[in-house]
């Protein structure tokens, strides 16, 4: 098939370079040797970003990649993913808008399954606000 010409096989060592580099980067080190039914819900999901990942794709979808990290290791996390995102396509979907606003070029919201807009970070902003305002009225008693 034409869709398939594009991939390569890669040489071993290449392989290894690579795995050993996306195990560096997402922290996984230690923790190579583990059956994956006994990490935690946070390594899994760093390694199916690492398998995402492998073979170097053109393209990678992402279902909630930092979803289940602690605040620490979602950022850490961010920034392997941004570092990695040369060359490449990355779609991905988060319930966090300070994930879109970090990792993406382009952000579109959904409402009720469907796309309601898209744009840069700073049109959504310029065009929807960027934050809530609270206003309080202290009525004498």
């Amino acid at each position: 098939m034409e869709i398939f010409a594009q991939f390569k096989e890669m040489e071993p060592e290449a392989a290894s370079e690579q795995i050993r580099g996306l195990l560096t980067d997402l922290d996984l080190v230690e923790i190579e040797d583990i059956l994956v039914k006994y990490l935690s819900g946070g390594q899994k999901r760093k390694l199916s970003v690492a398998l995402a990942y492998l073979g170097d794709p053109a393209i990678i979808f992402l279902d909630e990649p930092s979803s289940g990290l602690d605040t620490t290791s979602r950022r850490q996390f961010w920034e392997v993913l941004r570092a990695r995102r040369k060359g490449k396509i990355v779609v991905l979907t988060t319930h966090y808008m300070d994930e879109a606003d970090f990792l993406g070029d382009r952000i579109a919201i959904m409402g009720e399954g469907e796309i309601k807009t898209c744009g840069s970070s700073m049109f959504l902003k310029e065009r929807y606000g960027v934050g809530y305002s609270l206003n309080i009225i202290k009525k004498n008693l």
